[in-house]
């Protein structure tokens, strides 16, 4: 039964996830369909985290970390035989099968892709500049912390022939995106007042084991992505922010207890909610639900009950459903406004 659901995920993967985005991992994918071994060696990871991603990182971190052959196909992907490289992958997992399973329960698939800031960022605007009140941006899965910063990058959103320019445009990162929707009928205005980022795992960019894992989350053929985390981490690191380990279901009702400050709470999470049990995405509902009878709460999500990114209000416990962005691509590469 597990061979069978493991079978399926990849099968998924390849065909919605990969196919197009990655020629690599959606070949490697489809040879796993029929790859006993390696089947059980997916089988070794604990159940909440998401197999492909997980399973890729490390061998990608792994490979490095060895000097392994397969390596040169990770920094090179275009150039590389897929019959040869799926060889050499399979050679990777039976030489270091145990530094694998080791890897899959220490390691957690964090990537918390900065282009996600392409549409966050109007998203929050958007909400500043209809109540004008500085915002207090608290991230679930936070990571390494990079989305906080959403004000501190530039963008350049595509709409149609027209490219819209918003953010900070001294910023020495620019993020580039699509918008498939209606035109962004914002001004340039969001002032963030605190940042809050929680995880059971906070990532440190600093931190060179940290590092090199967030890059290899990132697929091999998306070079522009490994380049603008090279650049981000300076960025980051000098970013005003709290981060905090521990339960979301703990740390945010004690932070707006101590709280001092007439902000506009936003809590939010982007490709988090797919790694939480039915229970704990109702749980994480009700605390918004029963935190909203003292303050209205902003909520934006996405992967609760489907794939799109949702903003919600919710005031005296009432779920006020405010935008529904569909057509969102998980690494922000395009979006759909309206």
């Amino acid at each position: 039964m597990e061979n069978e659901k493991i079978i399926m995920i990849f099968k998924r993967f390849a065909e919605l996830e990969a196919k197009g985005n990655s020629v690599l991992y959606s070949y490697w994918s489809n040879e796993i369909l029929s790859d006993e071994r390696l089947i059980s060696l997916i089988s070794k990871m604990p159940q909440s985290q998401p197999k492909p991603n997980l399973f890729f990182a490390s061998v990608q971190w792994l490979a490095l970390q060895k000097k392994h052959e397969l390596f040169q196909v990770f920094m090179h992907p275009e150039a590389a035989n897929l019959e040869e490289s799926f060889r050499l992958l399979k050679q990777l997992c039976s030489e270091y099968e145990n530094e694998l399973i080791q890897l899959f329960h220490t390691r957690l698939v964090q990537t918390n892709e900065i282009n996600r800031a392409s549409y966050l960022y109007p998203i929050f605007a958007e909400i500043y500049q209809s109540i004008k009140k500085p915002l207090t941006l608290i991230e679930i899965g936070t990571s390494a912390g990079i989305l906080l910063g959403v004000d501190l990058f530039n963008y350049e959103i595509t709409e149609g022939n027209n490219t819209k320019i918003l953010g900070d445009s001294s910023s020495d990162i620019t993020i580039r995106s699509i918008n498939n929707g209606q035109p962004l009928n914002i001004s340039n205005e969001l002032v963030i007042q605190n940042r809050i980022g929680i995880d059971l795992n906070i990532i440190q960019l600093e931190h060179e084991d940290d590092y090199r894992w967030m890059q290899s989350l990132i697929w091999p053929e998306h070079k522009e992505r490994k380049a603008l985390l090279e650049k981000i981490k300076d960025v980051n690191i000098n970013c005003s922010k709290t981060l905090v380990e521990g339960d979301f279901l703990e740390i945010i009702p004690n932070y707006l207890e101590i709280r001092n400050d007439d902000s506009q709470i936003v809590i939010f999470h982007t490709h988090v909610a797919n790694q939480f049990s039915n229970e704990l995405k109702e749980s994480l509902l009700t605390m918004i639900r029963q935190l909203s009878r003292n303050v209205p709460l902003y909520h934006v999500y996405n992967n609760m009950y489907d794939t799109n990114l949702h903003v919600d209000l919710i005031k005296q416990g009432s779920i006020i459903n405010l935008k529904e962005l569909k057509n969102t691509d998980g690494h922000g590469k395009y979006f759909s406004w309206n």
